[in-house]
């Protein structure tokens, strides 16, 4: 297991979300937020594995691209500082969602974070005329967080904030309830020593033209759960593994073991099948049970294990 500092700069958040100067993570943790971030359906019919294969993309770019300094800072590899710039922006792209996501998860309690856009595609929802919406949606306890996230190899542009704060007032209501939380996540390498800090910005008031969001709890978590399935029901080259607890499948080319709780899989499975109704409710308690017993790794009831400690801890990068 490798672990991670990251300087996390907090901004106009109320009284009741208490100021994080660091967030620590893992490598798996790192792994399971570029996992839950892809944007690639998980509708089979459709799009066969495409989410799986998306996530192996990547994936891979955290052992080619990211290493842990000796004081735990992330830090770009020597080959990532040699990229050109469309190569740096998927790069500092898929960075900033998965460090968005581990954000909403250690400081706002998230269970499910899920891309915006994957959601609308498999259930066919309209958001207007307007392309200006958040990134990411998911549940808390507080209620429902959006989030709009960036990526910068640099420091972050002076303007760059008022352009996030533009998107993240883009959601009014969802399901008629209005957002807890709208944070804005800015993921960037500034001087002196290029490694990365976090800054994280409260919302304001929603735009005029903001969005009235109707959604389906049990869709959501459906939608939110497919990935998983193409995962473990993939053929070659993945072996599957049945644990205590649940099944795990290994992923060689993305060097990534992913698995679910049995119980939360088999509900999961049953709502793929047309048993739907009541899955939001049914995953909360099943969750809520496996908290309490910490039979799970992550809050959603997924696990993951990477085997990218040699290549995260590589000296090929000068620090200062």
């Amino acid at each position: 297991m490798v672990d991670f500092s990251v300087r996390c700069e907090m901004t106009a958040f109320p009284p009741t979300i208490p100021r994080t100067p660091f967030l620590r993570f893992t490598d798996a943790d790192l792994a399971h937020a570029l996992f839950v971030t892809g944007r690639a359906p998980g509708d089979a019919m459709r799009f066969g594995a495409a989410s799986v294969w998306e996530f192996v993309h990547r994936a891979a770019l955290v052992p080619a691209y990211v290493r842990s300094t000796s004081s735990n800072r992330l830090a770009r590899s020597g080959l990532a500082l040699d990229l050109d710039r469309s190569e740096k922006v998927n790069l500092s792209y898929s960075l900033g969602q998965a460090l968005a996501a581990i954000f909403c998860e250690q400081v706002l309690s998230v269970d499910r974070l899920l891309h915006i856009d994957r959601y609308a595609q498999r259930y066919g929802v309209s958001f207007g005329p307007g392309r200006q919406r958040p990134d990411l949606f998911g549940v808390s306890p507080g209620g429902w967080v959006v989030a709009e996230a960036k990526g910068r190899s640099n420091a972050m542009e002076s303007g760059l904030r008022g352009k996030l704060e533009d998107q993240k007032r883009m959601v009014r209501s969802i399901s008629g309830a209005a957002p807890w939380v709208a944070v804005g996540c800015v993921a960037a390498f500034p001087a002196p020593d290029r490694t990365m800090r976090l800054h994280a910005f409260d919302p304001d008031e929603p735009s005029k033209e903001a969005l009235e969001i109707q959604l389906d709890r049990d869709r959501f978590a459906l939608a939110y759960y497919e990935p998983f399935l193409r995962v473990l029901d993939l053929d070659q080259p993945i072996a599957v593994d049945d644990r205590d607890g649940g099944t795990t499948a290994l992923l060689p080319p993305a060097g990534v073991r992913i698995g679910l709780l049995r119980a939360v899989e088999e509900r999961v499975r049953e709502a793929s099948e047309g048993g739907l109704d009541g899955l939001a409710d049914d995953l909360a308690s099943l969750l809520d049970q496996a908290r309490e017993a910490a039979d799970t790794q992550f809050r959603d009831g997924s696990y993951f294990e990477t085997s990218w400690q040699e290549s995260l801890t590589l000296d090929d990068v000068s620090i200062g």
